[in-house]
């Protein structure tokens, strides 16, 4: 059903392994995306989910819950002849030394279902809803705070689905990430250590969207100095062969 699995309480956490899994993650994208925001006609979705062309050069991650239903997605686009939607929306510089193209990959559709969000007029895309200011305050999931995340505001979803997209980008030897979204998104991430760089001049597409690069390499240096902690979660499930060459905990 899911690869990889990781399990918090009544959450797991993978990658899609599964056409039935996949249509759901599809299925809630069409309900947030389409029915609750309207950002996609219905119309151009008749059967009620939401794809767009780079669904077959992704690699789509699900949370599901105890009845096996998808309650959160998120998916990495990977490098394909179709290029990086990032790359069709907006004029991007990159931060550094470029890699092959086989080493970055876009995030997108990060999606939690409405149900399991606190205030549904708080937000967009279906995430949103966890960010109540521009510094990234966070509210949690519907749900109870795993032993190694208490003491935290955690949300626990989109926390689950960054932790196994994060293992998988280790695994396929992903070094950056691009990312197109809001600024609000940007300073919830950065609350929890993934740092992201802004890389060209904000957007608009239903609000205004903002592009950015994650260096993965970046991101676990900043957390092994500043919230060690943190990074041990994110390592948690991950195999040590694939583990920071720099990380000793």
């Amino acid at each position: 059903m899911i690869k990889n699995a990781m399990e918090y309480d009544k959450f797991r956490f993978g990658i899609v392994d599964d056409e039935a899994i996949k249509k759901d993650t599809f299925r809630m994208r069409y309900e947030v995306y389409a029915e609750e925001f309207g950002f996609e006609k219905k119309e151009d979705h008749p059967e009620g989910l939401e794809t767009d062309e780079y669904e077959d050069n992704s690699l789509h991650f699900a949370c599901l819950n105890q009845s096996d239903s998808v309650v959160g997605t998120i998916r990495l686009v990977l490098n394909s002849a179709k290029g990086f939607p990032i790359e069709h929306a907006v004029k991007t510089a990159f931060i550094g030394e470029k890699p092959d193209r086989s080493k970055i990959a876009e995030i997108s559709r990060l999606t939690v279902s409405k149900d399991l969000r606190r205030r549904k007029e708080d937000g967009m895309h279906g995430v949103e809803s966890y960010i109540t200011k521009r510094e990234g305050g966070v509210l949690p999931d519907d749900g109870s705070i795993p032993d190694e995340m208490k003491g935290r505001k955690n949300p626990i979803i989109v926390l689950g689905l960054y932790q196994v997209m994060y293992h998988e980008s280790r695994r396929r030897g992903i070094t950056h990430w691009y990312m197109i979204t809001e600024e609000k998104v940007f300073f919830a991430l950065k609350k929890y250590g993934f740092l992201f760089h802004q890389i060209g001049e904000p957007v608009w597409y239903h609000g205004e969207r903002i592009p950015y690069l994650g260096i993965i390499e970046e991101v676990e240096k900043d957390l092994i100095k500043n919230n060690p902690e943190m990074l041990k979660i994110m390592l948690t499930g991950l195999e040590k062969k694939y583990y920071p060459a720099f990380f000793k905990g």
